[in-house]
């Protein structure tokens, strides 16, 4: 098995409902966001296309939170309630691939396994996410497996 971890970013304000300091005033971070999946390197080299990675984590949370407050989302969106939720989110990685089933990126291996019936235990033994890695500031973060 083999890890493949893609970077994103994303520009989001958020106050804090359950603190009381600093934090429970509106203000705003420049969040890094590391996805981590592992898999079994396909015949095309790679264990995934990293475009299918990039589009998933785009159109479900990067334009989801880019430029907005979070609290419109959560309660009370701590870096690590948040990070849960993408988590949470992207786990169905093979649910999420199965629009790209027909791409010709796609390997002939996955696009078998996509267009079975039981695709999701067969693909998550091919490829899944390992880890969600979210960062507020620069010297904060947290790592999330599951």
């Amino acid at each position: 098995m083999m890890r493949l971890t893609r970077s994103f970013s994303f520009e989001a304000a958020h106050f804090l409902t359950k603190y009381h300091g600093k934090c429970e005033h509106l203000h705003g971070h420049t969040y890094k966001l590391w996805i981590t999946i592992e898999g079994e390197i396909q015949e095309n080299g790679m264990i995934l296309d990293h475009g299918f990675l990039k589009k998933i984590v785009n159109e479900r949370i990067i334009d989801k939170f880019d430029h907005r407050c979070l609290n419109d989302f959560f309660v009370n969106p701590s870096v690590e309630i948040v990070a849960k939720y993408i988590w949470d989110d992207l786990v169905n990685l093979p649910d999420l691939l199965k629009s790209e089933a027909n791409d010709p990126n796609m390997p002939k291996d996955l696009k078998r396994l996509l267009n079975g019936e039981d695709y999701v235990k067969e693909l998550n033994d091919k490829v899944r996410l390992f880890e969600v890695k979210l960062a507020e500031t620069e010297h904060a973060f947290v790592v999330y497996h599951g």
